[in-house]
């Protein structure tokens, strides 16, 4: 069964992203990977938590890119938008 954004290379998991074509430039890489070990239960319990890591890094640099071209106090969308379910997840536990 695949797993969204998991790879397997040579035995160990990974988390995996590829950047758009447009932020390349910026974080200097075609595709980020988070290392998940080598075990496949633990690979997934750690794997939502890296992919999100990896989002993270990929909204910095669109904020980045969008600083340089937004002008005029325009905002854009963010590239992984939030739910209201999980904005509000912290405050229901």
């Amino acid at each position: 069964m695949n797993v969204r954004h998991l790879v397997n290379r040579s035995g160990r998991y990974h988390a995996r992203l590829v950047v758009p074509q447009e932020l390349r430039k910026i974080v200097g890489k075609t595709e980020l990977r988070t290392p998940l070990g080598g075990d496949y239960r633990q690979a997934l319990k750690l794997l939502p938590g890296a992919v999100a890591s990896l989002q993270n890094e990929i909204s910095v640099a669109q904020r980045k890119c969008a600083s340089k071209s937004t002008r005029n106090g325009e905002h854009t969308v963010a590239r992984y938008p939030l739910t209201p379910q999980q904005i509000a997840f912290p405050l229901l536990q």
